[in-house]
């Protein structure tokens, strides 16, 4: 057989052999099946109002840095990305009106300049003018009162929110700001379908709430809420969900088993006990346009910030087909991307946190 032949070949099979497996409309990838990593360099900022980050979201050229303490003022930052100068910082602590005590997301429905964030103590979100003076909100609303148990929601179309759930096999819920349910997909027993699970536990054996927290996400929309990504934070999974026809596709990967957990019960209800071994999968996840953006970390809790073995980010399309890996130098919580610029900010959990700036 001809040299060349041979290297065609050898090419082709090593081409078939890094492809991701697809299977009941699933799609599998390994660590093998990742384009080599593109490393990257970061630059850190110094910004002394940034204390214990928790995210970032990028709106109208701004970075909204929000923090992870929640009995102080200041729950948010606003840094302006042309200039790199810090503008203002946002909320006031408290229960009363304009008030906040924490927060675990922002979102952007649409409003120039304008962001919601979601206070989960007391199930709350509240609207932030980023060009405002003022710390307290403008706006706000109980999260709607529905006969389904809300974990997280993230805003859709037309003043809409998809919910995720946790109180039944029902997996989203999308529903109307005043809590009128518009349409219910999605089964947490397909999750597990067919899966071998640890400790010798059997489908029928699992309850729901157990089964959901196994499967407990981030979830965040595109610009035109057309596509929603959730990614699994400590179950190797992302789901590419379209709203509109109430479908997904699920990818997972890089580890194909199941994370371990033994059963364990309060108040009368199974839940998953991981056990002090477990490791933070996906941590965050941006959607854009025609791709997205995922963290992964891969590290139990208390390594989260070593040196070694950093965060990578991997990007998709929303057909589920792997783009690029990149290979960062500092560990991050989370991240956002400014795709116009081709930047990738995030938020760094080492010694001394802030924000940094990855160009890719």
């Amino acid at each position: 057989m001809p040299t060349k032949t041979i290297y065609t070949l050898c090419i082709i099979l090593l081409f078939c052999a890094c492809q991701p497996k697809v299977q009941d409309g699933n799609i599998y990838f390994t660590e093998d099946d990742l384009p080599p990593p593109i490393e990257l360099v970061g630059e850190k900022y110094n910004i002394p109002e940034i204390i214990n980050p928790r995210g970032i979201m990028i709106k109208d050229g701004l970075a909204v840095v929000f923090e992870r303490k929640n009995t102080y003022d200041d729950k948010f930052h606003v840094i302006d990305l042309e200039s790199g100068s810090y503008l203002r910082s946002k909320g006031i602590h408290g229960l009363g009106p304009g008030e906040t005590t924490t927060i675990t997301q922002i979102e952007d429905a649409g409003e120039k300049n304008k962001v919601w964030v979601y206070d989960p103590e007391v199930r709350k979100f509240s609207k932030y003018d980023l060009l405002d003076s003022s710390k307290l909100a403008e706006e706000e609303f109980r999260s709607p009162e529905t006969e389904f148990f809300i974990t997280r929601a993230t805003w859709a179309k037309d003043q809409t929110l998809l919910a995720s759930l946790v109180d039944g096999w029902t997996k989203y819920l999308h529903l109307t700001t005043s809590g009128d349910t518009l349409a219910t997909f999605g089964n947490w027993r397909d999750m597990i379908k067919g899966k071998e699970l640890p400790n010798g536990y059997k489908e029928e054996g699992l309850d729901a709430n157990l089964v959901s927290t196994v499967f407990q996400a981030t979830i965040k929309a595109d610009p035109t809420k057309k596509h929603f990504i959730s990614a699994g934070k400590v179950a190797d999974y992302i789901e590419i969900i379209d709203l509109e026809n109430r479908s997904s596709k699920l990818i997972y990967g890089p580890r194909q088993e199941l994370p371990e957990f033994k059963i364990s019960y309060s108040m009368g209800y199974q839940m998953a006990d991981f056990g002090r071994n477990s490791t933070s999968r996906y941590m965050d996840v941006y959607a854009g346009n025609n791709s997205f953006f995922v963290l992964f970390s891969g590290k139990s809790y208390r390594e989260i910030s070593n040196s070694d073995n950093l965060n990578r980010i991997f990007e998709f399309d929303y057909e589920g087909n792997i783009l690029k890996q990149y290979q960062l130098d500092y560990p991050l919580f989370g991240f956002a991307v400014d795709e116009g610029n081709r930047a990738i900010y995030g938020v760094t959990v080492d010694r001394e946190p802030n924000l940094v700036r990855f160009d890719y």
